[in-house]
């Protein structure tokens, strides 16, 4: 799989700039160029996994190099710092995205030609979890959606993939599509969370027909888990 890793190069500098009554200005000015780069990516059929704002990723097969450079100079022109790429391919999201970061600190922007695979993007969603602000708390919701955020994390490192929250109660994560059945297997009989599955050719369909079957599950009401490949 190919992982592109992204890094805004000086962008604790780029903060300290701002002054002192700066956290307001960094949030406005993060959701502003972030809104750009979601935009860009879906323009290559891409998702960007946001993570720390200053590093995020790209699951990227499906896309040429060439487009990839492409995306790239466009997101540059809408960034306020610089930024700095790198390539990385694995067996697995996880495996790929870990070459990408290791390139990313130790050498210029690299990009080999890899063989691209199918995606299986995986959207998770919390059962009952916005029923319960009825009776609980804003703040104790959200600790519930952190842990759980926790607890799919590490299930899905285990297996090789990545994972994003997305808001509300629900995440994003990308695995191998040899570790779909371990998926499956995972939550198959899971009363609290429910998967929608989707395998595409490139990210933006993957996560298409993962929502496409979260959406079937909850008008079936009878499942935990429901697959689409394109």
């Amino acid at each position: 799989m190919k992982v592109l890793a992204i890094k805004l190069v000086d962008y604790r500098e780029w903060t300290e700039r701002l002054g002192y009554d700066r956290e307001w200005l960094i949030q406005k000015i993060q959701n502003k160029f972030m809104m750009k780069i979601h935009e860009i990516a879906s323009q290559y059929n891409t998702f960007p996994l946001q993570l720390r704002f200053d590093n995020f990723l790209m699951i990227v097969d499906g896309i040429t190099n060439t487009q990839l450079m492409y995306m790239i100079n466009d997101m540059r022109e809408n960034l306020p710092v610089r930024i700095k790429t790198c390539l990385g391919y694995g067996k697995t999201p996880l495996e790929a995205q870990w070459n990408a970061s290791v390139c990313l600190n130790n050498k210029e922007d690299e990009f080999k030609e890899y063989v691209d695979e199918k995606i299986a993007a995986l959207h998770f969603d919390i059962n009952f979890n916005t029923e319960a602000l009825k009776y609980t708390s804003v703040y104790d919701s959200f600790l519930e959606i952190a842990n759980i955020y926790v607890d799919l994390s590490r299930f899905l490192y285990k297996i090789g993939g990545i994972l994003q929250y997305l808001g509300g109660d629900n995440y994003l994560g990308f695995v191998s599509t040899n570790s779909v059945n371990k998926v499956i297997e995972k939550f198959s009989d899971d009363n609290k969370i429910k998967v929608g599955i989707g395998i595409g050719q490139n990210a933006r369909i993957a996560i298409k027909l993962a929502t496409t079957s979260l959406e079937k599950i909850r008008n079936n009401r009878e499942k935990t888990w429901h697959i689409e490949e394109e």
